[in-house]
């Protein structure tokens, strides 16, 4: 639904597979009850509902975001609740529910769309989020304070929108603009902006020191050793053989440290990139924490693991263009099927083994189960020396 010309009173986008945009202009009141009621002379009467999260065709994720009626119209004698406060600036409704506290889904459902859709307001918007647990709140306040001078308003608590009544604004944005996985697609932005000014912002957010990575110029490099950050969880896609990996890795000159991100806690997300600035490389399983790649010092290195299950595709689109569209380096390593625990777990000529397609086309509930939640990796360290080496490499 389209009405008016940019400037105009309403302008809806609906095209996008991921996420459905509403700009509202005139006077927009913000009710308690996630309905918004809009009036302005060129409007046109009528009302519709949206789910403002950039998972649009994904019934699992939606079944965690509030569903938010819009009330438009053109007479300003409509019955509406009175603005308990009226605001000058514009304010941007979203949702944080979906996949919330999966670091790669509050970077590529939430936070990089937020900061696609409120640039061009440099920072005078008022954020109006719903579904948001407090920690997912404390845990990313940093970069919401970056984006917004305004406080966040929550409007999952407490009585009205965060306490506050009926808000009252002359634009609002009701959803998020989605380019791409965890990126931006500069060429779609009015500035020019891009991933890479995205993860300065990330930086900045979170006070870390480096913006570039180490710089190797030659034999002895002054005894510097890049330092190199081996992702090692405990669950699902983990490294059996992490210490082999670290000796491996630190007999070719690297300094290692073997780390596994905190989920949730905001001190631990915080203390958390500062361990992933003060490295060079980060070394992780497809989908294992790799997300923390924003925290990377421009020119550094990602050296994604891919384990079996024709995931090379997908794992490119999550991580490999993200890491390249934030100014970083990319090493991509697809395991061999001796790499993989499930070649001691089912027999040779098995589907799992022989046929990743044959399991995909099952659907992704299948594919899930059999390949991210049921695999770990054991790695033959002399093979993957090869990537460690292409990663010094990148470093000069």
């Amino acid at each position: 639904y389209c009405a008016g010309r940019n400037e105009g009173p309403v302008l809806c986008d609906f095209s996008s597979s991921r996420s459905d945009v509403c700009e509202l202009k005139g006077d927009v009141r913000v009710l308690p009850n996630a309905t918004i009621v809009h009036h302005h002379p060129l409007a046109r009467r009528r009302s519709w509902r949206m789910k403002p999260h950039a998972r649009k065709n994904d019934r699992h994720a939606l079944a965690r975001v509030t569903e938010v009626t819009v009330a438009s119209s053109h007479a300003a004698d409509h019955p509406a609740p009175r603005c308990t406060t009226n605001h000058t600036a514009p304010a941007v409704v979203f949702s944080a529910g979906g996949y919330a506290g999966n670091m790669f889904h509050d970077l590529t459902d939430v936070l990089v769309p937020l900061f696609i859709t409120t640039r061009r307001f440099g920072g005078d918007v008022h954020l109006l989020v719903s579904d948001a647990q407090p920690w997912w709140l404390d845990r990313f306040r940093p970069l919401l304070r970056r984006l917004s001078f305004h406080d966040v308003v929550d409007m999952g608590r407490g009585a009205g929108a965060g306490g506050r009544g009926v808000l009252c604004y002359p634009h609002v944005v009701l959803g998020l603009e989605f380019h791409k996985e965890m990126s931006v697609d500069a060429a779609r932005t009015a500035g020019g902006y891009s991933m890479a000014d995205f993860a300065r912002l990330a930086r900045r957010s979170y006070g870390l020191a480096r913006d570039t990575a180490i710089r190797l110029r030659g034999r002895g490099d002054g005894g510097r050793r890049p330092r190199l950050l081996l992702i090692s969880r405990k669950s699902t896609r983990a490294f059996t053989n992490a210490g082999a990996i670290a000796r491996a890795a630190t007999a070719l000159g690297y300094e290692v440290v073997v780390s596994e991100p905190s989920r949730q806690h905001a001190a631990g997300l915080a203390s958390f990139a500062r361990l992933v600035n003060s490295c060079d490389v980060l070394v992780g399983v497809h989908g294992a924490g790799l997300a923390n790649l924003v925290f990377l010092p421009a020119g550094a290195v990602v050296v994604q693991v891919v384990p079996l299950g024709g995931l090379d595709a997908m794992a490119a689109e999550d991580f490999g263009a993200p890491a390249r569209d934030a100014g970083l380096r990319y090493v991509h390593y697809a395991i061999a099927v001796a790499e993989s625990t499930l070649a001691g777990r089912y027999p040779r000529d098995h589907r799992v083994l022989r046929d990743p397609a044959a399991v995909r086309r099952d659907g992704w509930a299948a594919l899930r189960e059999a390949y991210l939640v049921g695999q770990n990796v054991t790695l033959d360290v002399r093979r993957f020396e090869g990537a460690l080496r292409r990663a010094m490499e990148l470093l000069r």
